[in-house]
């Protein structure tokens, strides 16, 4: 090679061989690799908000479109696929349906202490049933949603925890197969960071594995897969291979610059590359870590994947297959429905919908916060317009002092550990007013189905005082 091209070690030879192959082309921006049990490749093209399948014979099809953004992809040995959707803000699970193609099972994680995640860049399965995932902010023209760009662990409960908050940046993510180790890349200063795991989402004091050349390897990492032997595959501005001790083994130049990598194939000697506007391909000599068993379990897939119209009043809703409906308790009511209880909770939620009504929007805001006890009490309030009209919605999360008998007793019993989302939507006939309301965890899971039910977006709501 010429002086100023990249070079190979000799190790290198043995895990990867040339040449790179172009598999799939004529993408926009391609990243996220993972290899499904069932024989077929899924990688994410985000600007294009498709999910693509690449099957053993090479041929290609949309396995998810819409994808909601989706960036880091990874599969557990069910076949369960779990996603980082970046325009979503959320992190989610995903299965192939009789069709085929991709479909929600649940939300996964959407926010942290009341606020949207940034945006979910790359996630890890532990082995443990929980995930690890990076959540920077690449929308340069919007504020961050939280306050830093983290690494967050959703356990195998569906609870959500930020285990790392003082990187700049960030973005690719592992564990390796004894689930003793976690690698995260510092995709700022081109560094490999390595974090001992002492348990389910608990991590010691980190430290620099790797770090690369800034002029040869340029900014990253980026993404990073591992093969067998725990070596780290990293996209910087080739694709670099660094043995378990941090030493470089070798770099493999790609012809557009990578973005993220995996293993899969028949026998998973088969190393992918996602790189620009295409997904390229080398043999390797090592097969990949094996996969992980199943990550969070999340809600049951028919809250996703099935929906009714429900008309109260003036007001059309989906609700989620799931939901059940009853008779309205009180000539108050419109309608009501008892939401199944998250993994973890052990009662039901309750989504109450009324109206119309009157009244200012401050004093309907204030009787919710009040419903909730001021210690330990966390708040917030935003703004939306769906195609019904315009909205509010109320968070609330805390002890909630919930009804005890019949409403005219006005009796409460506090009920810790509760969360209420309750939504004041404007139509011309007055407000209709959606109450949900039970445990932290339930809530929390139904929220983007409670907003979808009347057309709400999450993301292009304005955040405003809450008390």
């Amino acid at each position: 090679m010429a002086a100023g091209q990249l070079t190979w070690a000799a190790e290198l030879g043995d895990l990867v061989g040339e040449p790179v192959q172009k598999v799939v082309g004529e993408c926009q921006f391609t990243e996220g690799p993972a290899w499904h049990p069932d024989g077929y490749l899924l990688f994410s093209d985000i600007p294009n908000s498709r999910i693509i399948r690449v099957n053993a014979d090479g041929s290609s099809s949309d396995w998810m479109n819409p994808s909601g953004g989706a960036n880091g992809l990874v599969c557990d040995q069910e076949g369960n696929v779990y996603a980082c959707q970046g325009a979503e803000r959320r992190v989610v699970k995903l299965r192939s349906n009789s069709d085929g193609v991709g479909e929600l099972v649940a939300v996964l994680a959407s926010e942290y202490d009341g606020k949207p995640l940034n945006q979910p860049n790359d996630l890890a399965l532990d082995g443990q049933g929980g995930l690890y995932f990076t959540d920077p902010n690449y929308r340069r023209d919007e504020p961050e949603s939280q306050p830093v760009q983290a690494v967050y662990y959703v356990s195998s409960d569906g609870g959500v925890s930020r285990v790392i908050d003082d990187l700049p940046r960030p973005n690719g993510i592992l564990v390796t197969a004894d689930g003793q180790t976690l690698y995260v890349a510092n995709i700022e200063v081109r560094e490999i960071i390595k974090y001992p795991i002492e348990g389910p989402g608990k991590i010691g004091a980190g430290q620099v594995l790797f770090t690369g050349e800034e002029e040869q390897d340029g900014r990253g990492p980026d993404g990073m897969a591992l093969d067998e032997q725990g070596n780290i595959y990293a996209t910087y501005s080739s694709l670099l291979v660094v043995s378990p001790a941090g030493e470089l083994i070798g770099r493999l130049p790609v012809d557009e610059k990578p973005a993220n990598c995996t293993f899969g194939g028949p026998d998973g000697r088969t190393l992918y590359i996602t790189a620009r506007t295409s997904l390229y391909s080398a043999a390797a000599g090592v097969a990949g870590a094996p996969p992980m068993s199943s990550g969070p379990a999340g809600g049951d897939s028919t809250a996703a994947s099935e929906t009714k119209t429900v008309k109260a009043g003036d007001l059309r809703l989906q609700i989620p297959g799931n939901w059940k409906q009853g008779e309205p308790s009180n000539n108050l009511r419109l309608a009501q429905f008892e939401i199944p209880a998250a993994k973890g909770d052990a009662e039901a939620a309750e989504l109450v919908v009324s109206g119309p009504f009157g009244g200012s929007d401050e004093a309907n805001i204030s009787r919710w916060i009040g419903q909730f006890a001021a210690e330990e009490r966390k708040s917030s309030v935003s703004k939306g317009k769906c195609d019904q009209g315009d909205y509010i919605v109320v968070e609330l999360s805390g002890t909630y002092n919930k009804p005890d008998g019949p409403p005219f007793l006005r009796k409460t019993k506090p009920a810790p550990g509760s969360r209420m989302l309750g939504a004041i939507l404007k139509l011309k006939g007055g407000n209709y007013f959606l109450k949900l309301t039970g445990p932290d965890k339930t809530v929390a899971a139904a929220a983007d189905a409670f907003r979808a039910s009347f057309g709400g977006d999450k993301t292009k709501e304005t955040r405003e005082p809450a008390e």
